[in-house]
């Protein structure tokens, strides 16, 4: 199919009256994708509060992530194609439901291990959440604004993976409990709204029925180009979400929370600029020279993360932040990339798709903690080689991927 007649079908399967007709939902489902990661990354910097509470040692409180993320990332695989058939407001009150349920659960938790289950009934709740928001926001777009949402959404995404733990850094001196709570009452609020606002009619698919979402699935993981953004988006994970987790778990105990909340916020911003600036930029230059400069920031931020080595020290911290400002761009440049991809290549399946390629981020953001655990016993240096490593294969396949998708935004 070519480019004009991926237009074409774009147009055909977008509901009239967009833009201006669902501002006011757009803007809901903005500040909603940006509650997954605030929420699901505060750990990062409240695993020394809560280890305290819970009498035990912080690098077992990072076993909330993976409790978190892999719920998350497989329910994420099917919510978005069920959306596709029985729409997508449902889906999301649907999991905000569960998602409020887990936050109380993890607010009121006991003991270490009803915490931990907290956080896998948020992953639940948020992974029907999180996909549909970025088909409904497509449902509306023409192919012209579709790189534009996406940079806005993921942007916001970047932002929060350090706002989380910079704004749960200042309130855990009420109680790392105040954090969730607070989020109880935003995601009930949230709730209201998204029930209550002007929606867009449900989109009309060509397979109707309970098991046709497992039919479309199989079809889009037959493509080459899908199963290349899978493998793309997983490594983007590793490499870049990587970074954050465990410079935090590096630096606790070495500097107080707020700081750590802060060089992480730093990296969320510098994450957020570049993927509200992809849109413009990719219309006037192109993709390539973008994943480019994210290559590029990249390899420079994992560089200086081992040339710091294993101390942390006082005269380091500027460093650390200077490398997190770098990693955090080369995210919020790469993975909207491929969100992007993922929301054209088959307009009549934006919720197959973006459940898919949400399933592949997340799943490596899961693995990111088990998978370098061994590493981190013998030293930060060796986590951040590796993911060096890692982020060499991500060059092959992202390029294989531009090169396969055969779109191009530059006008």
């Amino acid at each position: 199919m070519g480019e004009d007649d991926k237009e074409s079908e774009l147009h055909e399967n977008s509901p009239k009256g967009d833009g201006e007709d669902y501002k006011l939902l757009n803007l809901i489902l903005y500040f909603l994708f940006a509650v997954g990661p605030l929420v699901g990354n505060a750990v990062l910097v409240l695993m020394r509060a809560v280890s305290a509470s819970y009498l035990v040692d912080p690098t077992l409180v990072l076993a909330a992530i993976p409790a978190f993320m892999f719920p998350f990332a497989l329910f994420q695989l099917f919510s978005g194609a069920i959306s596709d058939i029985y729409g997508r407001i449902p889906i999301i009150a649907g999991g905000l439901v569960v998602f409020a349920v887990g936050l109380f659960a993890t607010a009121y938790a006991s003991i270490l291990n009803l915490f931990i289950l907290g956080n896998v009934i948020l992953g639940i709740g948020f992974g029907f959440v999180n996909p549909v928001i970025l088909a409904l926001l497509t449902d509306t777009a023409p192919p012209s604004d579709i790189p534009k949402r996406m940079g806005i959404a993921t942007a916001l995404a970047s932002l929060c993976v350090g706002l989380g733990p910079f704004i749960a850094g200042q309130m855990v001196t009420l109680g790392w409990q105040s954090y969730y709570l607070m989020f109880l009452i935003i995601t009930i609020v949230c709730l209201v709204g998204v029930v209550i606002v002007k929606r867009p009619p449900k989109m009309n698919t060509v397979n109707t029925g309970l098991g046709s979402f497992l039919m479309d699935l199989k079809g889009e993981l037959r493509k080459p180009i899908v199963l290349l953004l899978v493998v793309t988006t997983f490594l983007v994970a590793l490499s870049y979400l990587g970074v954050f987790v465990w410079t935090s778990r590096a630096l606790s105990g070495v500097i107080d929370d707020g700081t750590i909340g802060f060089l992480l916020l730093g990296g969320g911003i510098s994450g957020a600029i570049a993927g509200f600036l992809l849109s413009p930029l990719s219309h006037r230059y192109g993709f390539a020279p973008l994943l480019g400069l994210g290559f590029i920031t990249l390899f420079s931020g994992l560089v200086l993360f081992i040339l710091i080595g294993n101390t942390y020290a006082a005269s380091s911290i500027v460093f650390v932040g200077v490398a997190l400002l770098c990693v955090g761009w080369a995210g919020g440049t790469l993975f909207p990339t491929t969100i992007t991809y993922s929301q054209v290549i088959s307009p009549e399946h934006r919720g197959v798709l973006a459940g898919i390629v949400t399933f592949a981020f997340f799943t490596g953001s899961a693995v990111v903690p088990i998978l370098f655990a061994p590493l981190f016993q013998i030293g930060i240096q060796e986590v951040f080689i590796a993911m060096l490593v890692v982020s060499f294969i991500l060059v092959l396949f992202l390029v294989t991927t531009y090169r396969k998708a055969g779109l191009n935004f530059q006008t």
